[in-house]
This record gives structure tokens, C-alpha cells and sequence, in this order.
């Protein structure tokens, strides 16, 4: 059999329409593999992939005739071996273990994870830590967009050691890494999830667990139990117009900021008009409101390794693990929005 970097045809996940990924989705089992690499490319076999809530919104609202769509392979994370490098490449090694994201460009482009070999920019990938401390199919959680997410949300946020942060989500992919990183700071952790993965986010570092099935109106029990307005910064991984709208009630007023990575059906449009620019006078919240929206970089994947290396990151959670020709099932677990950390695929083949 051709090796890895000179094999004809590859498998990959692709579409030629949207809706459902059940409908959507087809494996292509003699896609061209991708040539070798130039400039700052590098070709990885990709060992595993994970899912992103953004992979369903490409799989059911890219309209197929866009001219940049014509042949998309999905999944935005991925990790895998290095197997060429182009001559501009200094990054990274063949024979190398990276993982990253890519963006939609790269998915559109056909070079997303749910393929057994990719075509990337270096500059999109990192090595991974030693594996004794987080394996390899974690990685792409941690070091994906997931992980990337949380990070920069935190950097956003300004989160130091000694504040209370409160984390909205804090079972899913993001929320689990922000728990993990604002408990490695130093700061205070309140994790807000189902009473069912209380005991999960407690094990990640979280001081304190709310449920949030327990106590309806969420915004209601948060302003009792923070009366003084204690909370100095909320990470909204979950999307809650409400956690936001009624803030001035339990986060401070001097130097308090909201920070979320979910932007809705409109993808931020709305959240954004509505919280960022409409003055309190005329009905605005007067609490800092930042929609953050990634753009995935190998310079943040090396950060979040190191930070496994330092024991800041001890896991990359994983709700569960798909094998390659069941990716429909994976998205669908994601649709469900139930997800307990990441939702991995196993693409290489043992």
C-alpha cells in the first residue's frame, strides 16, 4: 500500500448540499489526495477529529452554489502526524504529533479534519504536550476551538487570581477548558450545568456548582446568592440573553464583564446590536458585554499545551468517540446539545 504521502485517493466527509447532516453528509471513499505541500504547508494524517456547533451551521446553511463551496470537508479540529512539510515550513518536523483548528476558510477549501490526510498552514497547528499528561484524542478539544475559545475569552476578560468567575455551560467543550484555566490562574470557579454533570465540573476545579434545573429563574436565585454583586466576570459558553440582560443584579459595577462565545441563529449579529451598541438610556444593560468570536491560531494551540504542561489543563474532556463512517451519528449527538465535553472521531485506522 502507497504511504500516506503518496497514496492516490484519501476518505473524507464532504457535501454537495445543506440541510440535516443525515441528508447532507457523504463519505467520499476515492477523494484525490492532496499534493505534496509547498510553501508553509504540511500534510498530517489525521489520527482524530472532534465536533463543533459551527460544523452543523456550515453542513445546513452554506448555500452549495457559493463559488468557494464546491467541495467542503468538515470538522474544524483535528489532530494527527506530520508526513511532509514544504520547504518554507520551520514550525514543525515530519514524523511530528500536532493538533489545531481550522477556520471555514480551510473547510470550505476541503481541508477540515474528517479526512484521512489534510493539506494546513503550519502556522494553524501545534505540537502537542507530552501525551503522559493529556492524550493525544483529548488534544483536539483542548487545543482546537474549543480550548482556543475559552482561552481567549479568558484573556479577554482580564481574569487574575483572587476574582470570582462564573461560567455558564461549564460541562460543555468550552466551559469544561475555561473552568480548568481560570482554576489554574488562581481565580474563584462558580460552574453552572445540570445538576447530572455537577460532580464532572466539580472534578475539573470548580468551587461551586449551581444547577441551574434547580433553580428557575437562574437570573433570580444568581441575585440572591450574590447579593453584594460579587461576580467579577461571567463566561457565557451556553448563550443566555437573560444571564446578560439582568447582570447588574449579582456582577460588579466598577471593572464586572460579560464575555460570550455564542452568538445564535444570526451568529452574533443581533446579540451584538443589541447588547454593544444600544445605550442605557434607550434600554441597554449597563454591564461590558463582548461577543468573542474566534479566529483559530497554532500560537494559541501552543499555549493551551503549555498550560497542560504546567497542569493548568488536566483534561480535554470527551462525551464520546465515533468511528469514521458513523460521523452522522456524532452530529446528531451534537445537535442534541447534551454534550459532556467533545464530541470525538477516530479517523485513522488502526
Amino acid at each position: 500500500m502507497a504511504s500516506p504521502a503518496t497514496q492516490p485517493t484519501i476518505r473524507a466527509w464532504t457535501s454537495k448540499t445543506t440541510g440535516p447532516p443525515r441528508e447532507a453528509l457523504t463519505l467520499q471513499t476515492a477523494r484525490p489526495a492532496p499534493p505534496p505541500p509547498t510553501g508553509n504547508n504540511i500534510l498530517i494524517k489525521v489520527s482524530y477529529a472532534s465536533l463543533n456547533p459551527a460544523d452543523l451551521f456550515f453542513i445546513r446553511c452554506l448555500p452549495p452554489w457559493l463559488p468557494f463551496r464546491s467541495s467542503p470537508v468538515y470538522g474544524l479540529d483535528l489532530c494527527g502526524e506530520v508526513i511532509a512539510t514544504g520547504p518554507a515550513v520551520t514550525r514543525t518536523t515530519v514524523g511530528e504529533k500536532v493538533s489545531g483548528a481550522m477556520g471555514l476558510a480551510e473547510v470550505t477549501a476541503g481541508m477540515g479534519g474528517l479526512a484521512e490526510v489534510i493539506s494546513v498552514d503550519a502556522g494553524l497547528v501545534a505540537k502537542i504536550p507530552d501525551e503522559t499528561k493529556l492524550e493525544m484524542k483529548k488534544t483536539v478539544g483542548a487545543m482546537g476551538i474549543a480550548g482556543q475559545t475559552a482561552l481567549m475569552m479568558i484573556k479577554s476578560a482580564g481574569v487574575r487570581a483572587g476574582q470570582t468567575v462564573l461560567v455558564n455551560g461549564a460541562s460543555g467543550g468550552v466551559g469544561s477548558l475555561a473552568v480548568q484555566i481560570c482554576k489554574g490562574i488562581g481565580a474563584r470557579v462558580v460552574g453552572v450545568c445540570s445538576g447530572r454533570n455537577g460532580g464532572f465540573v466539580k472534578g475539573l476545579g470548580a468551587d461551586e456548582i449551581i444547577d441551574y434545573k434547580a433553580y428557575q429563574p437562574l437570573e433570580d436565585f444568581l441575585a440572591t446568592r450574590f447579593l453584594h454583586h460579587e461576580l467579577d466576570v461571567i463566561l457565557d459558553c451556553a448563550g443566555s440573553q437573560e444571564l446578560y440582560s439582568n447582570s447588574p443584579r449579582y456582577l460588579k459595577e466598577q471593572g464586572g464583564k460579560f464575555v460570550t462565545c455564542v452568538g445564535g441563529w444570526s451568529q452574533g449579529v443581533i446579540p451584538f446590536v443589541r447588547n454593544k451598541l444600544r445605550p442605557v438610556i434607550l434600554g441597554g444593560t449597563p454591564r461590558p458585554y463582548h461577543l468573542f468570536l474566534l479566529g483559530a491560531q497554532g500560537v494559541f494551540a501552543e499555549e493551551i499545551a503549555d498550560y497542560v504542561e504546567k497542569g493548568m489543563i488536566k483534561d480535554g474532556p470527551i462525551d464520546s468517540e465515533f468511528d469514521f463512517e458513523h460521523v452522522v451519528e456524532a452530529y446528531e449527538r451534537l445537535a442534541t446539545g447534551r454534550a459532556r465535553g467533545k464530541i470525538v472521531v477516530k479517523v485513522a485506522s488502526d
